[in-house]
């Protein structure tokens, strides 16, 4: 299943926790910004979640929970889309 779609960067955080909630082991939920040159990537893993950061800054994070998902998750979307309005999303296979 492939879902895309435009997402208003104060709603971006909550729906990507929720969207990240129903992700399959090996599927993975992409955030980039119009210009699609930045991007945030999390990863269902076996063990809780995978963060890539490609954009202003290239790091991987690991989140062995949604709470702790969710903090990192705030500071990557602050961090990697400050002037955004308006966020692409895709879900697809890793």
């Amino acid at each position: 299943m492939r879902l895309m779609a435009r997402i208003n960067i104060e709603k971006a955080l909550k729906w990507a926790l929720q969207q990240a909630q129903e992700l399959e082991e090996g599927e993975c939920l992409d955030l980039l910004c119009k210009k699609r040159n930045r991007l945030v990537r999390i990863v269902k893993l076996s063990q809780g979640y995978r963060l890539e950061e490609r954009g202003f800054f290239k790091e991987d994070h690991q989140a062995e929970d949604l709470k702790y998902l969710e903090k990192i998750l705030s500071r990557l979307i602050a961090r990697e889309f400050p002037r955004s309005h308006l966020l692409w999303a895709f879900r697809r296979r890793a």
